[in-house]
């Protein structure tokens, strides 16, 4: 857990950069430092000892003798790191108030990582200050199963603040209709992509099918079709797995081999259909013409007569 934590902390440092502060006037003393910027010099401070000096001395003494280098201890390694990903950064913003620590950018600001602060609470000696991370992509929050928490405590020890309890939590906001929307919508991209795998392999199965039973051609029966030789192994003799384990209802949709008329059967057709009719998501068909088709809307069969192709083939552009 001690490392897990730690590996945390890089994510939220990754790509970092620290933000220049205008040097304060001679004559004015500098305010203490609060645990908020301690915490910022920790993980993203260039100072040789920026890290170390913000652990407790009991932690310096366990985890960092004098033999050790930054090579073969774990704690000085994550300081090396962390200055390494602060070099690579592309955009980076840290705040010393405000709502977020911090705001990292990368691909030319079409990827933005936002680290908020959801509280900073001084708690008798210990400054307690939580944070969360969102992801965003072309201006658009990303939903996560779940939303990262992390609680870093500070104390004061001879007037330094320094890290003594890390805790990480998942937060999982089931109240709110933009996070439940978000899942409902990556839960949709998932069954889709998984629908569209399995019709895939069954069109493939046909053709391996057909192939060693020529007598008898294509098949309907979805037990029948992934049936192997004896003794087969998966991609020996054409024989491949069934992704839905032989079920007709599997990852939101229902499949149905259909139009295996005739000996040999010299046709088939394959329909996967989302089971909620409302969830807005692609209906997939395939036929033994190697066509490969969806549809968002309309009935089933017009999936095969006026469908998108699923793949369409790459043409190149009059420049090329």
């Amino acid at each position: 857990m001690r490392r897990f934590c730690l590996a945390l902390l890089l994510n939220m440092a990754g790509g970092a950069a620290l933000v220049a502060q205008a040097a304060a006037p001679a004559s004015a003393p500098r305010p203490p430092q609060s645990a908020r910027e301690a915490l910022l010099e920790m993980f993203l401070g260039k100072g040789e000892n920026d890290f170390t000096k913000h652990l407790p001395e009991v932690a310096n003494q366990a985890l960092i003798h004098k033999s050790e280098s930054q090579e073969t201890n774990l704690a000085l390694q994550i300081s090396k790191f962390g200055r390494q990903m602060v070099a690579q950064g592309e955009h980076v913003e840290s705040f010393e108030n405000g709502p977020n620590l911090l705001l990292i950018e990368q691909n030319g600001g079409r990827e933005k990582y936002e680290v908020a602060v959801e509280h900073d609470s001084l708690i008798g000696e210990d400054d307690e200050i939580e944070l969360s991370i969102h992801d965003y992509k072309d201006g658009q929050l990303q939903s996560l199963p779940v939303v990262p928490r992390l609680t870093f405590t500070l104390r004061k020890e001879k007037e330094i603040w320094r890290l003594t309890e890390i805790t990480a939590a998942a937060h999982i906001p089931l109240t709110d209709p933009d996070y439940l929307s978000g899942l409902r919508k990556d839960q949709n991209e998932s069954n889709e992509s998984a629908a569209g795998n399995r019709v895939t392999v069954m069109a493939t199965a046909e053709t391996n099918y057909a192939t060693r039973h020529p007598d008898r051609g294509y098949t309907c029966g979805l037990a029948t079709l992934f049936t192997s030789e004896p003794g087969a192994m998966p991609g020996e003799n054409g024989f491949v797995s069934d992704p839905g384990q032989g079920n007709e209802e599997w990852s939101g949709y229902r499949f149905a081999l259909t139009g295996c008329d005739g000996t040999p059967a010299a046709k088939y057709q394959i329909t996967a259909v989302p089971l909620e009719s409302d969830a807005g998501i692609k209906t997939f068909c395939a036929d033994e013409s190697g066509a490969f088709k969806f549809v968002t809307t309309g009935k089933i069969s017009s999936c095969f007569s006026r469908g998108e192709p699923v793949n369409p083939p790459q043409t190149n552009s009059p420049d090329e």
